[in-house]
């Protein structure tokens, strides 16, 4: 009986074994069948990418110019890729990779009027196409394992390489070196070049100035709050410094503060000043009325407040124990 209970087990295993292989060679083959060619197109412009950006930061601080005919409106009207990391990150294809991949959001191309694609967005989609993907497919030995490679597959197939071959059309690469933790207190390396022709359109190496100037508005009756806080020199103000900066290299006036000193104070003053007010006691103040003679202004009135009457003022509010004069 035993030797039963293992004959059967072994024929299991062998069976399940089976079915991992005719698993595996079926998608290896579908994989052949539909992504070799789309493969090679995506492996070798990831090439081309990663080649550029270890160039730009291999080469130190670049000389500032832009194409003549440069109009940076103009890149409306294609198809971009745009990314942003680390100079120290840009030291071979694995390292651009991995920096890429952690990639956040900014907003240099919000304020540049653009909406490139992410390259970070061209590593994710792509997976399914390299290398690495293929021998891990080939390498593994768990069933359930290979049921999430075949649901991934289909999936890749139908929804992502039609992605990945929308951002390998792109006209243009936008390409930002931060040369430091932060793109407030450190440069950034900016390269710009068109895809299709091959060529570069602008390098410069740039310092953010941005400031976000506070405005505090009053309107008549309406009750005012707690005075907001902000940082003058917050990231968004950065960037929008670093892209006015990238209008100006080709003909556009910059927008920029000849003092940045004299903006923070003078934002701090009014801040101080705000909350000052805001601070000082309410007995005393008077409310102003807009109806009849007598009626209190809109809100809650604080207890011995005077209401100021057309006509009479200074004189009581009218209550129901002491009813008002004419």
């Amino acid at each position: 009986m035993i030797l039963g209970v293992i004959g059967v087990f072994a024929f299991y295993l062998i069976r399940q074994d089976r079915r991992k292989e005719a698993l595996r060679e079926q998608m290896l083959d579908l994989h052949e069948e539909q992504l070799t060619d789309v493969a090679e197109r995506y492996m070798g412009f990831r090439h081309r990418l990663e080649t550029l950006v270890q160039q730009a930061a291999e080469g130190g601080e670049p000389e500032t110019w832009s194409d003549p005919r440069l109009n940076l409106s103009g890149l409306r009207g294609g198809e971009g890729l745009y990314l942003r990391i680390n100079a120290e990150a840009a030291t071979g294809p694995t390292e651009i990779e991995q920096a890429a991949l952690v990639m956040d959001a900014d907003a240099i191309t919000r304020c540049l009027g653009l909406a490139p694609m992410s390259v970070r967005g061209l590593y994710e989609r792509g997976e399914f196409l390299t290398p690495a993907w293929v021998d891990g497919l080939r390498e593994e030995q768990d069933m359930m394992a290979l049921r999430v490679f075949e649901d991934q597959l289909g999936r890749h197939i139908q929804v992502d390489a039609p992605v990945v071959l929308s951002m390998m059309q792109a006209d243009w690469f936008l390409l930002v070196l931060q040369r430091g933790e932060s793109r407030r207190d450190h440069p950034v390396d900016v390269f710009l070049w068109d895809l299709r022709r091959n060529t570069q359109l602008l390098r410069a190496r740039i310092q953010g100035r941005g400031l976000l100037v506070p405005v505090r508005l009053r309107f008549e009756g309406v009750p005012q709050g707690a005075p907001a806080t902000m940082n003058p020199r917050s990231g968004g103000a950065t960037d929008c410094s670093i892209a006015s900066q990238l209008r100006a290299l080709t003909g556009s006036d910059a927008v920029e503060f000849e003092s940045g000193e004299e903006v923070i104070d003078a934002a701090e003053r009014a801040q101080a000043a705000a909350e000052a007010a805001e601070g000082e006691s309410a007995e005393g103040e008077s409310a102003e009325g807009e109806g009849p003679e007598g009626e209190a202004n809109e809100g809650e009135a604080a207890e011995g407040e005077a209401a100021q009457g057309e006509g009479a003022e200074g004189e009581p509010p009218p209550s129901e124990e002491a009813p008002a004069t004419p």
